[in-house]
């Protein structure tokens, strides 16, 4: 175990003073100590991780000097691309450390979303040629590790992987607080009155993170009033266009359920849903401006008109809802409507430590949501 002080500074001493990339869970602790420890500047928390990387390509270029890039290892598919005609040694050559969170590690108990990935992280960084260091509990100098790894991505020109074990920071408390504390609303309680609302005929879409979790223990508690839901675990900023997809073979309610990091991660998807989602289609954020469920990291979304941009990407209605009289009013007088709209449901983030997540088996998961859409 290590504490996240100790790897920051020894960071600091190799050289290492910009960080970009996309939270995860296992790195949580670490990135609170920079999120509190690292001018705004040279802290910048990215909409996905290759943008990250190409951000850090960009410092690298600009001052020579090595960047670090963090993310949870299923952002290894946003990475792949300019990892690999980019930064590569056989492109620029531009050396990094991937600070990599190992979830679905094997022989470590993981949700279901994190298996394929776990199992394939350490086999895909080999292909891509990127070298591999690993960080766990049982490393008996993890700040020699860390410092190999800087050197060989310096001797090799190349990206370098520091691929982390879960439980291997010492916890850290936030000294900062980066979320709002005025918003009345709270995720859960709106969808609640959500589900309260709704006929029970429609199609749910749920996004990943605590949303969905949310929707699935509230729809049980009210009897499982909508039989049509579909939880999207893993995937992060695709729940959009796997509702599209629905939506354009069901034409029924369709109601997508986003988050303000997964809308910000794939944002071109707003003009695509607007075009051929032209009636019946409801598309939901709600935006509590951070990452919540890997660590309460900041995301943009406050400080962006994400309404304005759905507008401009074409949705034919969209609402701005920041209090309970707001949110009541849409409920009342929208929801019904068979327009397309885009409806942004700021609320605090807020959320039940002893929040359950969905039992049983994906397969499972999609038989059941499969024989629903068939039987409607």
């Amino acid at each position: 175990m290590i504490r996240a002080e100790q790897l920051y500074d020894h960071l600091g001493r190799e050289g290492i003073s910009f960080y970009t990339g996309v939270p995860d869970s296992l790195l949580k602790n670490f990135l609170q100590y920079v999120q509190d420890h690292t001018a705004g500047e040279q802290h910048i928390i990215t909409a996905n991780e290759g943008l990250a990387l190409a951000l850090a390509s960009g410092y690298y270029l600009q001052s020579g000097k090595l960047p670090l890039v963090y993310l949870q290892n299923s952002g290894l598919g946003n990475l792949v691309n300019p990892l690999s005609s980019l930064a590569d040694q056989e492109m620029y050559g531009v050396p990094m450390i991937l600070l990599i969170g190992w979830r679905g590690e094997p022989g470590i108990p993981d949700e279901p979303q994190h298996r394929k990935m776990g199992a394939i992280t350490v086999p895909l960084l080999e292909v891509l040629r990127v070298p591999v260091f690993k960080l766990d509990q049982q490393s008996s100098d993890p700040l020699q590790i860390v410092s190999t790894a800087i050197q060989t991505a310096r001797e090799k020109q190349n990206p370098v992987a520091l691929l982390l074990s879960a439980d291997i920071f010492e916890k850290v408390k936030y000294e900062k607080t980066t979320i709002p504390a005025t918003l009345s609303l709270q995720r859960e309680s709106v969808i609640r009155e959500l589900i309260k609302t709704l006929s029970g005929d429609e199609t749910v879409i749920c996004t990943t993170g605590k949303s969905g979790r949310e929707f699935d223990e509230q729809n049980k508690a009210a009897g499982n009033k909508i039989k049509k839901y579909f939880l999207s675990v893993g995937a992060m900023g695709h729940a959009s266009h796997i509702a599209l997809g629905i939506h354009l073979q069901n034409p029924s309610k369709t109601i997508l359920i986003d988050g303000d990091g997964a809308l910000l991660m794939h944002m071109g998807a707003l003009p695509t849903i607007s075009h051929f989602a032209n009636k019946n289609f409801i598309h939901l954020l709600i935006n509590n401006g951070c990452h919540e469920s890997v660590g309460g990291q900041p995301t943009e979304a406050f400080r962006v008109d994400c309404t304005a941009i759905a507008r401009a990407s074409g949705y034919q209605h969209t609402f701005l809802i920041r209090n309970e009289q707001e949110l009541n009013h849409w409920l009342q007088n929208s929801l019904s409507s068979s327009d397309t709209q885009f409806v942004e449901i700021r609320t605090n983030a807020i959320s039940r430590s002893d929040l359950g997540r969905p039992a049983g088996d994906p397969q499972d998961w999609k038989n059941d949501f499969m024989s629903h859409l068939t039987n409607d």
